[in-house]
């Protein structure tokens, strides 16, 4: 026996299944062997359910940040990047699907004036993707730039095979004087 009072039957609202009490003793007698046997109309069983849990695919924003930090090189970089802003299942994406499924919500149920802010923030979002997905590029460009100058030092510091060897000097005695070159008859002294 349970402490809960439970309904004499129950109606379906749509998905929603309600409980019904009878109001008169005598009609609820009659009603008693079907209590339990109530099951819902073929129509309700075939609708789908209304509110979807969202699906655990896409990119985590904390791990692609994460993932970030901790990048070794431009390569490690540039595949967590693409990932993160990839057009189907990116965080960009999803948080674009977001804002646009927002707006439709707003829109269905008369709430026009959040829906055309939520479809703004979508089309803003949209042109930061466009401008966010050129960043690979020109960070590769800038490596390579960066690379070039790197190398460019190291080769430039080495000694040129064609070049001939340092020939050695004499060596000066610890006393003798050293003459400072003469100023050029161009330059005048006052």
């Amino acid at each position: 026996m349970s402490l809960v009072p439970q309904p004499d039957y129950w109606e379906y609202e749509g998905t929603r299944r309600v409980g019904r009490w009878l109001s008169e003793p005598a009609v609820q007698e009659s009603h008693a062997p079907r209590l339990h046997e109530a099951a819902p109309p073929p129509s309700v069983t075939a609708q789908p359910e209304p509110y979807v849990q969202p699906p655990d695919s896409g990119v985590s924003v904390r791990a692609a940040t994460d993932a970030l930090q901790t990048a070794p090189d431009i390569e490690q970089f540039t595949e967590v990047f693409d990932h993160t802003v990839d057009e189907a299942h990116g965080a960009f994406a999803q948080a674009h699907l977001f804002l646009e499924s927002a707006a439709n919500w707003c829109r269905d149920r008369g709430a026009l004036d959040p829906a055309d802010q939520l479809d703004s923030w979508a089309l803003r979002l949209e042109e930061l993707i466009d401008d966010v997905r050129v960043l690979p590029e020109s960070l590769a460009v800038e490596s390579g730039w960066r690379y070039l100058d790197e190398r460019r030092a190291q080769v430039a510091l080495r000694p040129s095979p064609t070049a001939p060897a340092a020939r050695p000097t004499a060596a000066q005695p610890d006393g003798a004087r050293v003459v400072p070159p003469a100023a050029s008859p161009a330059v005048r002294r006052r």
